[in-house]
């Protein structure tokens, strides 16, 4: 715990007097300050330059002021993270499921570009599906919608969208039709069936040492799933290793080199 808390803070310590006063105004005086996007920025422990990388974060920020986004810059910023830290040698796609409005489509697609990949976005674009009685006190049919268009015009204005595929339908009749490996995924799809149906197809596909992360950490009959032994026996592969899992709305999967 120690040393991430080190790692973390070090980026931000200023080398310099006119480091300093800019990181006192960006801390202290700007009211859409942001200490995760900040830690990207300068972070020399990421890859590309620091003005790559300083690009990306400004480009992220923008993103999230010009879009409704469902998750927080530190998730955003943890999930671009990774892919900028796989190796160039490992073949694969980067892949999401679940883009709302497109806010978190075009945070990855700049870091896809960034890398040379293609990004694979899975959504209904008609919103939730139908919702079990389990889950009807906390969600309803076509919550969360976002048209085809709206979320290209939306990722083409903030994002990259030639980096972009996009498959349209309900994942259960198209995540079966997944072909490539998968190096990264987001999956923020709020109901348990769906993200069973994800992991289902998506964890096989995973790379070993790749990572697939869930933003549906914070709900109870999600978490069960992820932490169901007997749902990962179905797979060759073994399970994954966890971050946040029962404490974190964001949850790391991570498939084991070996």
């Amino acid at each position: 715990m120690r040393a991430r808390l080190k790692d973390t803070i070090r980026p931000l310590v200023p080398k310099s007097v006119l480091d300093a006063k800019r990181k006192f105004h960006y801390y202290f005086m700007d009211e859409e300050r942001s200490v995760p996007l900040d830690v990207l920025r300068f972070n020399p422990r990421l890859p590309f330059t620091r003005a790559q990388r300083k690009q990306l974060a400004d480009k992220m920020e923008v993103a999230h002021k010009g879009l409704r986004c469902a998750h927080t810059h530190a998730e955003a910023v943890a999930i671009v993270s990774e892919i900028l830290r796989v190796p160039p040698s490992t073949t694969g796609v980067v892949l999401e499921a679940g883009c709302f409005k497109g806010g978190s489509t075009s945070k990855l697609s700049l870091a896809t570009r960034l890398i040379g990949r293609k990004l694979l976005v899975y959504d209904s674009f008609e919103g939730l599906p139908d919702v079990d009685e389990a889950e009807k006190d906390r969600f309803g049919k076509g919550e969360y919608t976002g048209a085809l268009d709206e979320v290209k015009k939306n990722v083409g204005a903030y994002g990259a969208l030639e980096v972009c595929e996009f498959i349209r339908g309900w994942f259960d009749q198209t995540m079966p039709s997944l072909k490539d490996p998968v190096v990264v995924a987001f999956v923020d799809v709020d109901l348990r069936d769906s993200l069973e149906t994800c992991l289902t197809y998506i964890y096989p596909k995973l790379v070993p040492g790749g990572a697939i992360f869930s933003h549906d950490g914070h709900l109870p009959i999600c978490v069960d799933l992820m932490k169901d032994p007997n749902f990962w026996k179905r797979f060759n592969d073994p399970p994954p290793e966890f971050e946040g899992l029962g404490t974190r709305k964001l949850v790391r999967m991570r498939k084991p080199k070996s």
